[in-house]
């Protein structure tokens, strides 16, 4: 008999952090304590994190009144079920006054510079609402209904938009499905399934009208107006030619995701606010797909082959790479409950789908993280391992951090610094950009003895900039003292660790003026704890006292400072940066004092 707890996984959590663009791998041992060979399906879902969407307002602008009685001027003409020529409306969702869409984009920007999105592909999860009439009109397959997704798949999958089907039901009403959109408020209020992550899709049957949708910013985004209505013939397989290939579903899909037609307001600038598809005035030829330029002072013929314009399905095969990136930041901006839903990672994955673990015996497994392509944050995923047969599945909880902001160099992530008691430090930081996104940033710390100089601002493709970070050891006692700050932006993070030494105040000879730089032999030598030297500085320099090992590697920083004329006394009690004991062995000690060098060697001994 096999049970539940016959099988078992170690480690039980998977972690790993890693800067952006690194990939490791992880293993997990698998172990079945049943006398027989189990098999295990295995799939992987991400789960997103509380941060993975920053908190973001932007206005919504909920049509007027006079938008949803819509324009039922006939553009288009279809087949109707017995073959019947049937004039209709290629789209009804309202156009979007231009001073709104002004302010939408004002907001979309605002968000690009202040939030960011550790996702690299968003599941719109789908709510399918079949309305039928009581004679079976409108009462489709669930092959059309599969087939509708997979054409939505085909069409946004290059923009890492996938669209999973959840659910299905079907409802007979004649009033609701005669006049759909009469109806609208009443089926969409029973009927639909938590707006915040569904595209909530409706089929019956709207005399004159293909489909129509609501642009993202429509309403607030819990509301149970969003969603696209859809005549039932105009699904794949339907028999509303020429537009019964799903196309309908993906133009209105696309103004749910924040597209506006390719020929919103016709050869003006700004059109459809994407910048690479061509302009194209709004004439009779968006319904042509003959290739034309009807806007011949500006770039490229009109795009009649867009899911965004008029033409028939045959003729629609194309988003641009503009229109991807304008839904992902709509997405962002309006509609971040669609972040929220979990998806298959590209960051973590396993060679296999179903594994065989053998009778009372293991199985090692290995796990990939991938940095590549993702930006710092934080990363959740479940590895599911089931046994179909009774029905059971264990759960591997996975975690990624990645650390580091893309395409941003750093003069130092790491600061040491000596001072004396009661004295100031100044260490400047060059940050070096070349992205393409513009790059926000902050510097966050709680560290009593650092101020950090400009530390917020925002960084373009090719910029620099300095910080300044000023240290101080005022009224603090000798000693080692460690910090961190955080360098946080809306493309990731990056830790910088601080620490600060604080030695004895020197002790000085007896006032006799040096006439010439010298170091004297450290005494003991060989030595534990510790050794003493003397350093005779003739002219006021900067003096640095470091230890070496015989690899050339820097152990511990004994003094960085401003010294007058005179001969100093310094002790190496035998320790690290960190205040750990160094091994046993031979170091060198090197003292630069302005055009003076000096090495030589110490051995410590246990």
């Amino acid at each position: 008999m096999l049970l539940a707890n016959s099988i078992t996984i170690s480690p039980d959590t998977l972690t790993a952090t890693i800067q952006f663009g690194e990939v490791t791998t992880e293993t997990v041992t698998i172990t079945n304590s049943n006398a027989f060979p189990v098999n295990l399906d295995i799939s992987i879902l991400e789960q997103p994190t509380a941060i993975s969407v920053l908190p973001f307002y932007a206005d919504r602008f909920a049509p007027e009144s006079k938008a949803l009685v819509r324009d039922m001027v006939s553009d288009v003409q279809y087949q109707d079920e017995n073959g019947n020529w049937v004039d209709g409306v290629r789209c009804g969702t309202a156009p979007t006054p231009n001073d709104v869409l002004s302010q939408v984009q004002n907001a979309i920007e605002n968000n690009k510079s202040h939030s960011r999105i550790s996702r690299n592909m968003v599941n719109v999860q789908v709510a399918f609402h079949v309305i039928y009439a009581s004679n079976g009109a409108g009462n489709i397959s669930n092959d059309m209904i599969i087939d509708q997704i997979e054409v939505l798949n085909d069409a946004y999958a290059p923009y890492d938009i996938v669209f999973t089907l959840v659910s299905v039901d079907y409802t007979m009403n004649d009033s609701w499905y005669n006049d759909m959109e009469q109806y609208e408020s009443t089926y969409k209020q029973q009927l639909h399934v938590d707006p915040v992550h569904h595209l909530n899709i409706y089929t019956g049957n709207m005399p004159g009208l293909l489909g129509w949708s609501y642009m993202p910013y429509s309403w607030p985004e819990n509301s149970y107006m969003h969603g696209v209505c859809l005549l039932y013939s105009c699904l794949p397989g339907g028999t509303a030619y020429p537009y019964n290939a799903g196309d309908t579903a993906t133009h209105e899909v696309g103004h749910y995701l924040g597209l506006d037609h390719t020929f919103r307001n016709g050869c003006s600038v700004n059109n459809d606010y994407v910048d690479d598809t061509p302009q194209e005035n709004d004439g009779n030829n968006i319904y042509s797909c003959n290739n034309t330029d009807t806007c011949p002072n500006d770039p490229g013929m009109d795009p009649v082959h867009n899911y965004m314009t008029y033409t028939d399905d045959a003729c629609l095969n194309q988003f641009t790479d503009g229109q991807g990136e304008r839904m992902e930041n709509m997405i962002a901006t309006y509609r971040p409950g669609l972040l929220e839903n979990p998806i298959a990672p590209e960051w973590i994955y396993t060679t296999a789908d179903v594994v065989q673990v053998p009778a009372n015996g293991s199985l090692d497994l290995v796990f990939t993280f991938d940095g590549t392509d993702l930006i710092g944050g934080d990363y959740v995923a479940n590895v599911y391992f089931e046994e179909s047969s009774i029905d059971t599945t264990v759960l591997l909880p996975s975690y990624l951090q990645i650390t580091g902001i893309p395409n941003l160099e750093l003069s130092f992530v790491a600061l040491t610094d000596t001072l004396f008691p009661n004295e100031f430090s100044n260490n400047y930081l060059e940050m070096t950009y070349s992205g393409t996104n513009l790059l926000t940033y902050q510097f966050d710390y709680e560290v009593d003895w650092l101020t950090v100089l400009g530390g917020d601002g925002s960084l373009e493709n090719g910029e620099s900039q300095f910080i300044t970070f000023n240290l101080n050891s005022l009224f603090m006692s000798p000693g080692l003292y460690e910090g961190n700050v955080y360098l946080n932006s809306n493309l990731g993070s990056i830790l910088i660790y601080l620490q600060m030494v604080i030695l004895e105040p020197l002790g000085i000879g007896d006032g006799t003026i040096p006439m010439k730089f010298a170091v004297s032999a450290n005494y003991p030598n060989p030595f534990n704890p510790s050794t003493r030297f003397t350093i005779s500085i003739p002219d006021r320099s900067n003096v640095s006292t470091s230890v070496f090992d015989l690899k050339g590697r820097r152990i511990a920083t004994l003094l960085n400072s401003e010294l007058d004329t005179g001969v100093y006394d310094l002790t190496w009690q035998g320790k690290n940066d960190i205040g750990s004991p160094v091994s046993a062995g031979i170091y060198i000690l090197r003292v630069d004092a302005g055009k003076y060098h000096h090495n030589q060697k110490m051995i410590y001994i246990k």
